[in-house]
């Protein structure tokens, strides 16, 4: 296949990138992830929706448990057990924050720039260097809309071969957002601990 030239380079795609989320506050948005384990033939699916700021501030639901994170304190509630854990941002292994995949990208090099079409949409597809996160990724890319930028679909795959699909569904800058967003509502009847 003949390479070919864009009017755009890869470097200056991931630099608009950048630039459109630094248009808001804050992004809300529903995905599905897919992950292809590399000695199973089976797929694990999940939806999950994500509200996340900048400085680990995030709300993430997913699979009958939410996390709320004020950047500080992270709350993990289970509606099926009535209990909320309570703790510290800081003591957490660096791997938790469900929130960073959606960022992840914007800290690489871009590699290469192709065209893909997922949903028959054309999107951009950027090749990055996964180097800054050797241990946890081999392999990166990001699709992004070719209208705005904005990102559509992530692709990793890490050190032993498994590979995820995120697939960013009805994402939208958020311009104005409160600190009370980020924190967990106590319940009647809800068991909180305290592990901070």
């Amino acid at each position: 296949m003949a390479f070919q030239a864009y009017a755009l380079t890869a470097s200056e795609a991931l630099a608009k990138s950048q630039a459109w989320f630094k248009s808001g506050k804050a992004w809300n948005l529903d995905f599905q992830v897919q992950v292809f384990y590399s000695d199973s033939p089976d797929i694990v699916s999940q939806k999950g929706s994500l509200l996340v700021a900048d400085a680990d501030r995030f709300k993430l639901k997913v699979a009958g448990i939410e996390f709320t994170s004020d950047g500080e304190s992270l709350w993990q509630y289970n509606p099926e057990q009535n209990q909320v854990l309570i703790k510290a941002v800081e003591d957490l292994s660096s791997a938790f924050h469900p929130s960073e995949m959606l960022f992840k990208y914007l800290n690489c090099k871009a590699k290469e720039l192709k065209e893909g079409e997922f949903n028959k949409q054309k999107l951009w597809v950027l090749k990055l260097d996964a180097s800054k996160y050797a241990g946890q990724f081999d392999q990166m890319e990001v699709w992004l809309s070719q209208k705005d930028f904005s990102p559509v679909r992530l692709f990793t795959v890490d050190p032993t071969g498994n590979s995820s699909w995120y697939n960013i569904i009805n994402l939208k800058v958020v311009k104005k957002v409160s600190p009370e967003d980020f924190k967990f509502k106590s319940r009647k009847g809800v068991d909180e601990i305290d592990m901070r």
